[in-house]
């Protein structure tokens, strides 16, 4: 078996301090304003730009302590620009530099994985594009989240030591598109969050036969799983060595 070289395709779920490396094009609603009396404040009252919004639910209400995170798309070194929604759903950023901004949230706590990741979208989500002037103030964005998610644990063991097996990689897959994927390293154990529609699992990991999730086990083939919003699953993926 090929040495894993696992790539990560979509956006992490857990974004503590946010790094983002080069630049990506996003699709959403884009708000380019034009300079105007309403979306401009004097440059000697704010340093930089501003985009401010609420985040919703599916069913349009506010999503209090959702985490809001402004994406350039010239690429940004350091801490990736963010706030915190308050207890109307309400968020502001400001000190933003002229550019075009993918603005998503996430609150994982409550099953809302990122709403810029099409593995978690489940065609429901909302994440704009903001394009922001020299010390412009865009506000009114909606960001809006999709059904909540599953999650799915799982550990990872020898067929036959049933010992735990370290840096494994684990493919999940959109069955409806398999191009939208979620991929990570596991250190025998994992909790992640999972879109409430079809996909599947794989598993490789160095000296084992590849794994896939299948109806009866067998893990020669792979068979989609769905899982409820809100729901969670366990499973024991057990790997066999290479021959």
């Amino acid at each position: 078996m090929k040495k894993l070289n696992l790539i990560m395709l979509t956006l992490p779920l857990i974004l503590g301090y946010h790094l983002l490396v080069g630049s990506s094009s996003f699709y959403g609603v884009n708000y380019a304003l034009k300079p105007s009396q309403n979306n401009i404040q004097d440059k000697g009252s704010i340093q930089g730009g501003v985009i401010a919004g609420t985040v919703v639910n599916l069913e349009g209400q506010p999503v209090a302590k959702a985490e809001v995170i402004a994406r350039p798309a010239r690429g940004y070194r350091g801490i990736l620009p963010h706030a915190f929604t308050d207890a109307k759903g309400n968020y502001r950023i400001a000190e933003l530099e002229p550019d075009t901004y993918s603005v998503a949230a996430h609150k994982e706590s409550e099953g809302y994985a990122d709403t810029i990741a099409t593995f978690y979208s489940a065609g429901f989500t909302e994440s704009p594009s903001v394009t922001l002037l020299d010390s412009q103030v865009v506000d009114g964005v909606i960001i809006r989240f999709g059904p909540k998610s599953a999650r799915l644990k799982g550990r990872i063991i020898d067929a036959i030591t049933k010992k735990p097996i370290q840096n494994a990689g684990v493919t999940l897959r959109r069955a409806d598109n398999a191009s939208s994927l979620y991929g990570f390293s596991s250190e025998s154990k994992f909790s992640v969050l999972v879109p409430p529609i079809p996909f599947t699992i794989e598993v490789e990991a160095d000296g084992y036969e590849d794994w896939k999730y299948s109806n009866d086990g067998s893990a020669k083939h792979a068979d989609a799983l769905l899982l409820a919003s809100g729901a969670t699953k366990d499973l024991t993926i057990a790997l066999h060595p290479a021959k």
